[in-house]
């Protein structure tokens, strides 16, 4: 039985982190080309993971997320919610990520929104 229940825990954890894995995805090329990276966690200086500045599309998977043109979530910072972004050039952040981070974990969200057009009428596909 206690063999029975660690593997059912064994693979619930599993699944947990499965879905708890990348939450956004960061790649080099417009319409979700060239390479990739994920984001899971704030990351402060992208510097550091050789993908600072080089970001031209996006996709949210969960949650609402804060981009920022310089390191230490400094410069010009656009929330960004769950969907596609083929182009981030149309909001003026095309190749000038350099920080990254949830917005669940630093306060409400609405306070810091840009609120340009882009950003209510994104393309959402699950």
């Amino acid at each position: 039985m206690h063999t029975l229940l660690k593997t059912l825990l064994a693979v619930a954890g599993v699944a947990l982190a499965t879905t708890a894995g990348a939450q956004v995805k960061l790649y080099s090329g417009e319409g979700f080309h060239g390479q990739q990276f994920y984001v899971d966690h704030p990351m402060r200086d992208l510097d550091r993971t050789d993908f600072n500045d080089r970001a031209s599309s996006a996709i949210v998977e969960h949650g609402t997320w804060q981009v920022c043109s310089d390191s230490h979530f400094q410069g010009r910072c656009v929330t960004l919610r769950p969907g596609e972004y083929r182009s981030l050039d149309r909001m003026g952040m095309g190749d000038k990520i350099s920080s990254i981070r949830p917005m669940e974990q630093y306060g409400r969200a609405d306070e810091r929104r840009d609120d340009r057009p882009w950003d209510r009428n994104y393309e959402y596909r699950r």
